[in-house]
């Protein structure tokens, strides 16, 4: 069994519906995601690493905000997009998995804006804008990437 599979089992038992859902569990596990897994995207056990990781990290974001640990929040979601980012800027990998990370990035930058906009401190503010600001540009350099599935469909 592969290091990636065995992690993969090991965030796998964190949703069982039996497991105590300690966040801290969960911190752990995304801690010690191993590196194949970026090495492994085009394969089934790769993808469905990823699509576990993704949504661990949105969930450590909820957890962290509801806390009232916002640097924390915005830290996972922040490590969700970078991950994304690398994905899609990656030569090796498919444009299928580039175009399917280039739309989940569309949908986490709006769920950075929306953090940073229900935030007090006007610092929040500024970085939603610059937030924006550096989506767009990278989004610039890839070409449209995520439209041409959307049209050739």
């Amino acid at each position: 069994m592969t290091e990636l599979h065995c992690w993969l089992e090991s965030i796998k038992s964190w949703y069982q519906p039996n497991h105590s859902h300690d966040f801290s569990d969960l911190i752990s596990v995304i801690q010690q995601t191993p590196q194949s897994m970026m090495d492994e995207l085009d394969t089934e056990t790769g993808s469905e690493a990823l699509a576990y990781w993704l949504d661990a990290c949105f969930r450590l974001t909820k957890y962290y905000q509801h806390q009232g640990y916002n640097e924390q929040a915005f830290g996972y979601i922040q490590l969700s997009y970078a991950k994304l980012q690398a994905i899609v800027c990656e030569q090796s990998y498919s444009a299928e998995l580039k175009r399917w990370s280039l739309k989940k990035l569309d949908r986490i930058i709006v769920a950075m804006v929306e953090f940073c906009q229900h935030q007090s401190d006007p610092q929040w503010q500024q970085e939603s804008i610059q937030l924006i600001n550096l989506h767009v540009a990278f989004m610039e350099s890839q070409q449209h990437l995520n439209l041409s599935y959307a049209a050739s469909n």
